[in-house]
């Protein structure tokens, strides 16, 4: 690894000799990869869940300005020189989607001051964390006696599996089940449609940022939406709104993280008169096909 960092670095170096002289020769920032805690229970008494996570990139400023966003792992130039005051923010691909990547609302900031030279690579390893202020109104781990989605439309019925091979594992944390649907190969069953047993009461006027997150393994591409309630008084009928598209692959058996943003619709729909939302998760295979979904660590965080 210090032979790459040090050939990218005399390579970049010569590069600045030869369009100009006078280049202020930068100092480098190398991070490799991130980190992310939970604290559970947290200062406000609350289980976090699992510290799993997927920050591909992070936000990097330098004495107060914005230097950009980067992809890790990433070896970045710096012009500044001596104690440097560094702040690095986790950056999510929104909503499953690779081109939308903003700063996760919910996680702290990474700060560091280091004492850096021109011409010298200094490592960096930011660690995140939730906001203290953070709030989960929703965790499904399926380690609990009962379920927290329910089937829908006589589609698939969501079950708990304890079998190793399909368990998500993540470090040392524990786990003895995950979520799983699955579709045979038959006609009688050839969709799923699963839905919060309870309501979301949360809107635009008390939240500011709303996500959720989960690890998944699936066969085929999943919707997640939202149900939004409406009071019997606007004579305003249920609607289902979609937000994201989970992408699955009948030739992977990896388990994969997504962050999906409630916000925008939240704030839509409040103003339209919503009093409750339902989270749903549905998909359909053509007849004769079969497939298998893997969900766990459904959470739903806000502030």
């Amino acid at each position: 690894m210090n032979q790459i960092k040090n050939s990218i670095l005399i390579s970049l170096g010569f590069l600045l000799l030869s369009c100009n002289s006078r280049v202020e020769i930068p100092a480098y920032i190398y991070i490799d990869t991130v980190d992310f805690i939970t604290k559970n229970p947290n200062e406000n008494g609350e289980n976090e869940g699992t510290a799993s996570f997927k920050i591909p990139d992070v936000g990097v400023t330098v004495n107060g300005k914005d230097i950009g966003t980067y992809q890790l792992p990433a070896l970045i130039p710096v012009i500044a020189n001596g104690n440097t005051n560094l702040v690095f923010e986790a950056t999510i691909r929104l909503n499953g989607r690779s081109e939308w990547r903003p700063k996760h609302p919910l996680f702290t900031l990474h700060k560091e001051t280091i004492n850096l030279v021109k011409g010298k690579i200094d490592t960096v390893y930011p660690v995140f964390q939730y906001l203290d202020i953070a709030k989960f109104p929703l965790k499904e781990d399926f380690e609990d006696a009962g379920l927290k989605f329910y089937s829908v439309n006589n589609g698939a019925e969501l079950k708990k599996t304890q079998d190793e091979a399909l368990l998500f594992r993540y470090k040392n944390e524990p786990n003895n089940f995950s979520g799983i649907i699955e579709l045979p190969a038959s006609d009688s069953i050839y969709f799923f449609e699963i839905q919060t047993v309870s309501p979301l009461q949360l809107n635009s006027n008390l939240v500011k940022d709303c996500l959720m997150e989960l690890n998944f393994c699936f066969d085929a591409n999943v919707e997640i939406g939202i149900y939004c309630h409406f009071p019997a008084i606007l004579s305003k009928k249920t609607q289902q709104i979609p937000i994201a598209n989970m992408i699955g692959d009948s030739n992977n058996t990896e388990w994969n993280k997504i962050y999906i943003n409630f916000t925008d619709e939240m704030n839509m729909y409040t103003n339209q008169g919503m009093t409750h939302f339902d989270i749903y998760m549905k998909c359909g295979i053509p007849r004769g096909k079969k497939a298998k979904f893997l969900f766990d660590n459904i959470k739903v965080v806000y502030r």
